[in-house]
């Protein structure tokens, strides 16, 4: 796992996001995902190939799968992404997500 996605040099790079939101904060977190998730699945961003959340009760995931660095970049100065990640010092437990970049195995 890595904390930085340019050190994922072959591949897809995918980012994987654990997020524990404030109890009473799961519906404006969930909302702000699903804006995210609108922006990066539209023509907005054709270097993200997959973008998931999953939720249970105040736990979120997210999987998210981009063609290279520039297009995490990319994703990172959404207008969407910008109003998610201002949002994380009322709607996070500890005020951040838990992330890492990883890369993808594909068969030999």
């Amino acid at each position: 796992m890595s904390s930085d996605p340019s050190k994922i040099t072959d591949g897809h790079i995918i980012l994987v996001a654990t997020l524990d939101a404030v109890p009473g904060q799961e519906t404006e977190l969930a909302n702000l995902l699903k804006a995210v998730v609108a922006v990066a699945t539209s023509d907005q961003e054709p270097g993200c190939l997959t973008y998931r959340v999953v939720q249970y009760e105040t736990k979120f995931v997210v999987f998210e799968e981009y063609v290279d660095t520039a297009a995490v970049k990319q994703h990172f100065v959404s207008d969407a992404f910008k109003a998610f990640a201002a949002s994380h010092p009322t709607t996070l437990v500890g005020g951040k997500p838990g992330f890492g970049f990883y890369k993808e195995l594909t068969p030999a």
